[in-house]
């Protein structure tokens, strides 16, 4: 089941030779560990670039956010779950 949110988030990662690294995220008041980052691209919104990842956390979720350039934010976009 794919659930759309579009909703802000926390997030805590790594900068390693220019590109991030997600490490963490908060969302509803609960933090969510990003154990590896299975894909990431990168899109625009006019001048300014949008870096996209789909994670999974330590729970086996499966989220996609992706970091807005322009205000420097972070937005969860999906969630992926085997429930329906």
């Amino acid at each position: 089941m794919v659930t759309r949110y579009n909703e802000s988030v926390e997030m805590i990662g790594h900068f390693i030779r220019g590109k991030v690294q997600p490490c963490r995220f908060k969302w509803n008041d609960h933090v969510y560990h990003i154990s590896s980052v299975s894909s990431q691209w990168e899109s625009r919104e006019g001048a300014y670039p949008l870096f996209h990842y789909v994670v999974r956390t330590s729970g086996e979720d499966v989220y996609e956010l992706h970091f807005d350039t322009s205000d420097l934010t972070w937005t969860l976009d999906f969630h992926y779950s085997r429930n329906s």
